[in-house]
């Protein structure tokens, strides 16, 4: 049986099926709400981050770690730029907390396959100034007339793809996994990267790495100069066309998704009529990707099904990876 502890994100954690003891929502000090559950056995702690009084303070998440049973808290963070940095995951690794995430699907993944410190340790060898690239602070002017040169040969002579989810959860992890692992099998050295965010590390795969500033993605092109291809999951980074050959859009085309996107832009695909979009996850037929372009204005550049993301060779990636020039 469970604790669950909620408060501005108790929308995501109520989608969570779990066994639970008690549930307590609010905002507290670490000793009032350590005290709710005195003398109650629980097999995992999962914890909204908001739930802690003052949780930026990294003497406050100290406390909390250090008072708790750090290796059965999950923990759910929040997308504010200090909660993110490096230094805040690395204060929460330091003390024991190496299970953490920002999204459903990675408190699912943890609660059934959970960290060891191994897992994450690479967050502590990073700068501990190392912030998300929104923040306009640490690593938001890296690039200058000075260091463009030693950027241009660290891109040149590979081919770095990203790939940007155009409708919402359109599968851009996934398929840089998938590319990224069926591109080494073939005997192309290859990394997938993200930016931003920490979803990549559930693979548990030494040439996927997640990159919280450019500076980090910098460093991880210049340390991995023999890829010969890189995936960028770009989470909406802003300078991507400084560091990728190719962009790929990718839409998830359930009408659902398709509404959704409009709403937020209602010149979304016309914005990329002149793009390479690709339908993934897609029930679409290749008879009705025609009907697809005439309707929305663009050209699709491939059109992927469902795929089972434990198959290692699957033909419909290896197809799109020809198409991105890749010779596999």
């Amino acid at each position: 049986m469970n604790v669950i502890v909620v408060n501005e994100n108790k929308m995501i954690l109520d989608q969570l099926d779990v066994d639970v003891i008690k549930k307590i929502e609010g905002q507290f000090d670490v000793s009032e709400l350590l005290s709710k559950f005195v003398n109650l056995y629980f097999d995992k702690l999962i914890i909204d981050v908001t739930s802690i009084r003052d949780y930026t303070n990294l003497q406050v998440m100290e406390k909390f770690a250090h008072d708790v049973d750090a290796s059965r808290v999950i923990l759910l963070l929040n997308d504010t730029p200090i909660v993110n940095s490096n230094e805040y995951l690395a204060n929460l690794v330091k003390n024991g907390i190496y299970n953490f995430s920002r999204n459903l699907e990675g408190i699912k993944f943890l609660y059934n396959t959970p960290n060891s410190l191994s897992n994450v340790e690479y967050i502590l060898n990073q700068p501990k100034d190392s912030v998300g690239f929104s923040t306009g602070t640490t690593g938001a002017t890296y690039l200058n007339n000075d260091n463009k040169s030693s950027l241009n040969l660290q891109i040149a002579g590979k081919k770095i793809i990203g790939l940007s989810n155009m409708t919402m959860h359109a599968g851009a992890s996934t398929l840089t996994n998938m590319m990224v692992r069926q591109l080494n099998a073939a005997g192309i050295p290859a990394i997938g990267v993200e930016i931003n965010r920490q979803d990549l590390i559930y693979y548990r795969s030494d040439k996927l790495f997640s990159c919280m500033s450019r500076i980090e993605l910098e460093r991880v092109l210049k340390d991995n100069s023999d890829a010969a291809g890189v995936i960028i999951d770009l989470n909406d980074f802003p300078e991507a066309d400084k560091y990728c050959n190719t962009i790929v859009y990718l839409v998830e085309p359930s009408f659902i998704r398709l509404t959704k996107c409009i709403r937020r832009n209602k010149n979304a695909f016309v914005e990329r009529k002149n793009d390479k979009v690709v339908l993934n996850m897609s029930f679409v037929s290749d008879d009705e990707v025609y009907d697809f372009e005439i309707e929305t204005g663009v050209k699709v550049f491939d059109n992927i099904p469902p795929i089972n993301d434990r198959d290692t060779n699957a033909g419909e990636i290896n197809d799109f990876l020809r198409k991105l020039g890749f010779n596999i």
